[in-house]
């Protein structure tokens, strides 16, 4: 127990360290470098629990700054294999996103043409599309860039977005990879193939079309 106690301690120290780095710069311009090295310094720690818990302190920080330099630390945060942090990073982006849309979108398809991979990508679709609304929909040049990425789990992600968003051409961009076959990760609970995830997401389209047009599902069948 106070093994516990002292690394909870030392948690709580690290945490406020990293804080400290807001209060400390005075140059603005140098806040987000600051902020950069504190994660650097926070992924060098050998302890998990302390290291996820000054990455989860740092995502609050950087929503509290959210220039374009503070987005794309999110980003790499949103990338960590710890599943805390990239919590607290999609919190911070999914409460701040909805007022920068246009900076997040520009950011995270600079990301993806530096080359990011890794989680932060099967996340992305799903928090784009929780920012939108039907004033600012989800930035659809990033979700066709991660429709057409090489692993199917992002595809995937990227599809079912895309699913929900109500814009002229969708339907016919899914339907150019209903024949795609390459395998999903999560076959066991659901479609096998990339393509059959589409397909389910095409007939979902045509059945909400449907009750949009004011088609009654209920209207018996004329012999």
């Amino acid at each position: 127990m106070n093994d516990r106690l002292e690394l909870l301690y030392a948690a709580r120290k690290r945490a406020l360290e990293a804080e400290a780095v807001v209060f400390d710069v005075e140059d603005e311009a140098e806040l987000v470098p600051a902020l950069s090295l504190a994660i650097d310094s926070a992924r060098d720690q050998g302890e998990r629990a302390e290291r996820s818990f000054r990455l989860q302190v740092l995502a609050d920080l950087l929503s509290r700054v959210f220039d374009g330099g503070a987005m794309a630390l999110l980003l790499g945060i949103l990338n960590d294999d710890d599943d805390s942090a990239r919590d607290r990073a999609s919190t911070a982006i999914g409460r701040e996103g909805r007022d920068r849309l246009p900076l997040l979108a520009r950011v995270a398809l600079d990301a993806l043409d530096d080359g990011l991979e890794g989680p932060a990508l099967i996340e992305l679709p799903g928090l784009l599309l929780d920012v939108g609304d039907d004033e600012d929909p989800p930035p659809l040049d990033v979700l066709v860039r991660l429709l057409d990425h090489d692993d199917a789990n992002v595809a995937a992600e990227a599809a079912c977005a895309l699913g929900e968003v109500d814009v002229e051409g969708v339907r016919e961009l899914l339907e150019s990879f209903v024949e795609d076959e390459r395998p999903l990760s999560d076959a066991v609970d659901g479609p096998p193939t990339l393509g059959a995830l589409v397909e389910e997401v095409l007939m979902a389209l045509s059945l909400e079309g449907e009750l949009s047009d004011g088609s009654d599902l209920g209207d018996p069948m004329e012999g």
